[in-house]
């Protein structure tokens, strides 16, 4: 601000009574300013003294009088407009119009490098501190354009505003979208490579944004990004880390893109987010669990990373971190529990008395998903008796039970639950526990979810819950619920549900209260409609064994 009003100043003062000029010949020189001039520097300054301390706002005349400085062929007019628009830009609330992005495009293609300064900090401000109408009127006015050639730009300073401009924008898909079409990679790439910190920052910040659309990342690896990524992984500042293995993370998600990813540097990024889970920063450990969870998604990865010694340093994050990074790690875990060949290791690394311990710790939703869905892909193997000896179904049935919990922790509760219901001591457990407790919650989940996966879940642990002999007085205390989901079930488009509940009237007809209130119900006329639809013949073949039962 100070620099500005020297400059306003001085050519005030040159042009008013307080100012004595040398003598020139009449004619010889023109005033060394204009008379607009004079008054836009006028209007500005006065306006800056007054409302420095309150929220500014720009008004038609001061955009006018920034115009005319703008415009001016005076260069140093030009700095003081765009210097002006740098001082405001933090503290403007107001939406920017139109009418202000064109004199503010003039001042960032200035050949002025201090003018291209103060207007690239002017516009990066515009989008970090104004309105997100602001993104919008800035990406319409073509300013992109602009700020992509100032990524060349021989200032440092010029380059981190502009890549912390382009950072910013990178928050919608559009945006994120159109900086690709107008060729912003290559040069974000570039910087970097910077030895420049914070170029460096803003633009591994720009890339990671870039990420976020699948159809951005096709560009990214065919212009190098990849091994970028996995090079600036070394770097000493947290947040260069940070910005590429969540990165990473991004890429990995596409299956040919994680193809990639492990073969540059033949796994040299394995190894390194491996070593980076044992950041002294929570946020990099948190990406790197992430990364590894998205590349372990690939068969050869589960069986390679956990060759590579990662294991322990998961444990130590889900025994001493953050909860969102604990989390993180618990997905990893859950990715790499899927290959049958890690079974035995994390089991006797002791990772259930870690996801019992986690299981325990209320509201921690995230992490109670991803342990569930880790106990669901070790039971899918074979180590559901373990699970249950070590208390760890137990564990789930103390979540499952609280009906607090989200949607998304019913479905990967009852989700394993299922699954460990064909194991027999998994049966018993849930049958005989919790005083009844479950099987109401369950018959209750297929009722009443809005989530099909949770309802078609609870349907399967009920029966394989059936198949342990539950006692005639648990189906009869349920069994208005247990008639509503099979008549919901029964009348589904999905052949999946139709088949789940014809399998369940299977097995309930062995229970002669059931098998009463059957008889007198809807459910044999809609099992009979079923043998008139177009459904598979399999179904068909099990409505024709339940009606003959």
């Amino acid at each position: 601000m100070e620099v500005f009003l020297d400059y306003c100043m001085s050519y005030c003062c040159m042009c008013c009574s307080c100012f004595c000029p040398r003598d020139f010949d009449d004619d010889l020189y023109e005033p060394l300013l204009l008379e607009e001039e004079r008054t836009a520097v006028n209007e500005l300054l006065n306006y800056l003294n007054r409302e420095y301390e309150e929220k500014p706002v720009l008004s038609k005349d001061r955009q006018h009088a920034l115009s005319i400085l703008t415009y001016s062929h005076n260069e140093d007019l030009q700095r003081s407009a765009a210097l002006c628009l740098a001082e405001l830009s933090e503290r403007l609330q107001q939406p920017i119009p139109m009418e202000l992005m064109e004199p503010l495009i003039v001042l960032l293609e200035s050949r002025d490098i201090e003018t291209q300064k103060a207007a690239s900090l002017a516009i990066s401000n515009l989008t970090l501190y104004g309105p997100d109408s602001n993104k919008v009127t800035i990406m319409q006015s073509g300013a992109i354009h602009v700020l992509i050639r100032l990524l060349k730009s021989p200032s440092r300073e010029i380059q981190c505003n502009a890549c912390g401009c382009i950072t910013t924008l990178a928050t919608t898909d559009v945006n994120k979208r159109e900086i690709v079409r107008c060729g912003g990679i290559p040069s974000l790439i570039k910087l970097a490579r910077s030895q420049d910190l914070s170029v460096k920052r803003n633009a591994a910040g720009a890339l990671l944004n870039l990420t976020h659309v699948e159809s951005n990342r096709s560009a990214l690896v065919s212009a190098g990004a990849v091994q970028l990524f996995i090079d600036l992984l070394d770097t000493n500042d947290t947040d260069v880390q940070y910005y590429c293995a969540a990165a990473i993370s991004n890429m990995a998600v596409d299956e040919t893109h994680r193809a990639t990813v492990v073969r540059e540097g033949n796994h040299k990024v394995l190894t390194v987010l491996i070593r980076l889970l044992q950041s002294p920063s929570d946020k990099v450990k948190c990406q790197a669990c992430f990364a590894l969870r998205n590349l372990a998604s690939d068969e050869t990865n589960q069986v390679a990373i956990v060759e590579m010694g990662a294991l322990p340093y998961l444990q130590n994050i889900m025994q001493a971190s953050e909860d969102e990074t604990m989390a993180a790690a618990i997905a990893a875990l859950r990715n790499l529990s899927i290959h049958k060949a890690n079974e035995k290791l994390i089991i006797e690394k002791g990772f259930l008395v870690d996801l019992n311990r986690i299981l325990h710790e209320p509201l921690l939703w995230d992490a109670h998903c991803h342990a569930a869905g880790t106990v669901r892909n070790l039971a899918a193997g074979s180590q559901a008796n373990v699970i249950v000896e070590q208390g760890v179904l137990d564990s789930l049935i103390f979540v499952f039970l609280q009906t607090t919990s989200p949607v998304s922790v019913q479905a990967e509760i009852t989700a394993a639950m299922a699954v460990m219901g064909s194991n027999e001591s998994a049966r018993k457990r849930l049958t005989n526990g919790g005083t009844g407790k479950i099987l109401s919650r369950l018959v209750s989940l297929a009722v009443n979810s809005t989530h099909s996966e949770v309802q078609y879940n609870s349907a399967g642990t009920i029966g394989q819950m059936l198949s342990a002999d539950l006692t005639s007085d648990l189906i009869s205390t349920n069994q208005s619920g247990i008639m509503t989901y099979l008549h919901q079930f029964l009348e589904s488009v999905d052949p999946a549900f139709v088949h789940i509940a014809l399998w369940t009237i299977m097995q309930l007809l062995n229970d002669p209260g059931f098998h009463a209130a059957f008889d007198s119900s809807e459910l044999p006329h809609r099992i009979e409609d079923i043998l008139k639809s177009s459904l598979p013949s399999q179904i068909k073949h099990l409505a024709r064994t339940v009606l003959a039962k």
